[in-house]
């Protein structure tokens, strides 16, 4: 336990005698040398994959990911009729937040094989380096981008809801009738 640790429980203040000092540091440097890692075990740990937490079935490939921590009743019911809009609903789909996709790392997207990836708002991952510009769907490596503003503002600009799905109709190729 370190010095640390013991602060967490301890009120009064922690005195080192003099005379025990040099055993102490002793100690723990053997104890640190007995858990540094191996070559191997490192290289064990910095292939591990972490899952992305997500709600939905995912069927058909399409990751969506909304900036924040939840959304808000009436953002959640804005996306589910974008969604019901372009053939999709929940099962098709992955959803997750900002804060949950910036906890995974590229490749664990990656490993998902989406088709489609939409990213509403800004989040803080790599996803977001492949962005040109908002409303333009890019393709890169068999996966379809489409970068768009924040649920909240797309609620709120009509503008911004004809953007989104001119461009909608381009990324799942309806037609119109």
């Amino acid at each position: 336990m370190s010095i640390h640790h013991l602060n967490l429980f301890l009120n009064e203040g922690l005195y080192i005698i003099p005379e025990e000092k040099n055993q102490l540091i002793l100690t723990a440097e053997t104890k640190l040398e007995s858990e540094e890692p191996t070559g191997e075990e490192e290289s064990i740990g910095s292939d591990e994959v972490l899952e992305l937490t997500y709600e939905g079935g995912f069927e058909k490939g399409v990751l969506v990911t909304y900036e924040g921590n939840e959304l808000t009743h009436e953002h959640q019911e804005l996306l589910f009729k974008i969604l019901g809009a372009v053939g999709c609903s929940l099962k098709d789909i992955a959803l997750t937040s900002s804060l949950v996709i910036e906890e995974v790392p590229m490749s664990s997207i990656l490993a998902m094989n989406p088709n489609k990836i939409i990213v509403f708002g800004n989040i803080h991952h790599d996803i977001l380096s492949r962005r040109k510009k908002l409303y333009e769907v890019l393709q890169e490596d068999d996966i379809e981008y489409l970068f768009a503003d924040d649920l909240a503002q797309i609620s709120t600009q009509v503008n911004l809801k004809k953007s989104l799905w001119s461009e909608l109709q381009v990324l799942f190729n309806i037609t119109k009738k």
